[in-house]
């Protein structure tokens, strides 16, 4: 079938979501399930591979959006999507879980295919003063998105490049484990001991952290329950199902090892955190997941504000 595309590029997806509230639609969503209405995504529209003709311009996997509201076919690369909704969802968990004050942001994972995540959170997230960037050189600077770089010396945010994880980690509150294969010699090598207390630590990787690490940490979260068996493999998962190592020491009673998910703290149908200076971890499930929700309201921005190229006579086998 032959049909008008709107092609979104990587860096228009993050024009998109800069004029949208990511943590918004998934906060919506994530009470929705809470409460026991059926997720967006699964009600309306979906997200399927690309299978028309190569698209200029892209050089990974693209999806296209099939949604009611959609007025033209919406083609956009399922690395982005992916990454902004986990990027939304990092910046939910922490300002559910940060104790008040200033927050001081350790990104592990720095490279241009994460930098727009940190872009996310330092809008979303309130009260940061600083941030301090791992690369593999001081050198490496220059591969800072320009963009990024104006958006945190216009909000008052300092930036640190470093080049070891102790130095990036040390006085953070909020450490963020991006999706980036580039560091994963260095999250070997996170220990409890280089965390500040009350520290909130995010997992957005997709893969497990030290274990050692994730059997020391005070609580642990993740981002939704209903995923839990979809991630069996995954350790903290693992171990919580199994009931072994799954619950710790509280007040002489004892608690889940998955003290709960975003969607309950969102309800306050959990408390959240115990102690100011418990470290917390959080573990994204769905880092590998497909918002349709998202999806959409990005496809609506990028409507309104011209974001995209628009391709006439493509055939379409969706």
């Amino acid at each position: 079938m032959t049909e008008t595309i709107l092609q979104l590029r990587a860096d228009e997806v993050w024009s998109a979501l800069e004029v949208i509230d990511p943590v918004a639609v998934l906060a919506e969503e994530l009470i929705g399930g809470t409460i026991g209405r059926e997720r967006h995504d699964r009600r309306l529209g979906r997200l399927t591979p690309w299978t028309g003709p190569s698209l200029p311009d892209t050089h990974a996997d693209q999806v296209v959006l099939e949604h009611p509201g959609a007025s033209v076919t919406c083609v956009a690369p399922a690395a982005t999507l992916r990454m902004s909704q986990s990027a939304a969802l990092a910046a939910l968990a922490a300002r559910e879980l940060l104790v008040s004050g200033g927050v001081t942001v350790a990104m592990l994972g720095a490279s241009e295919l994460t930098q727009p995540q940190l872009a996310v959170i330092a809008r979303h997230v309130p009260d940061i003063s600083h941030v301090a960037m791992c690369l593999a050189t001081v050198g490496d600077s220059k591969r800072l998105m320009p963009r990024l770089i104006d958006q945190l010396e216009l909000s008052g945010i300092g930036l640190s490049v470093v080049t070891s994880l102790a130095d990036t980690v040390f006085g953070a509150n909020l450490v963020i484990a991006a999706s980036d294969g580039a560091m994963a010699q260095d999250l070997d090598r996170l220990r409890l001991s280089r965390l500040a207390r009350g520290t909130v630590l995010i997992n957005a990787t997709g893969r497990d952290l030290p274990i050692d690490l994730v059997d020391r940490v005070d609580q642990v979260y993740v981002d939704d329950l209903g995923l839990l068996e979809a991630n069996c493999d995954r350790y903290v998962v693992a171990a919580h199902l199994a009931g072994s190592g799954s619950t710790v020491e509280v007040g002489g009673g004892r608690d889940p090892r998955i003290a709960a998910d975003i969607g309950q703290l969102l309800t306050g149908r959990h408390r959240g955190r115990r102690q100011v200076d418990d470290v917390v971890l959080v573990e994204l499930l769905g880092v590998n997941e497909l918002n349709t929700e998202l999806m959409y309201r990005i496809y609506q921005a990028a409507r309104r504000h011209g974001l995209g190229v628009t391709r006439t006579g493509m055939e379409t086998h969706v």
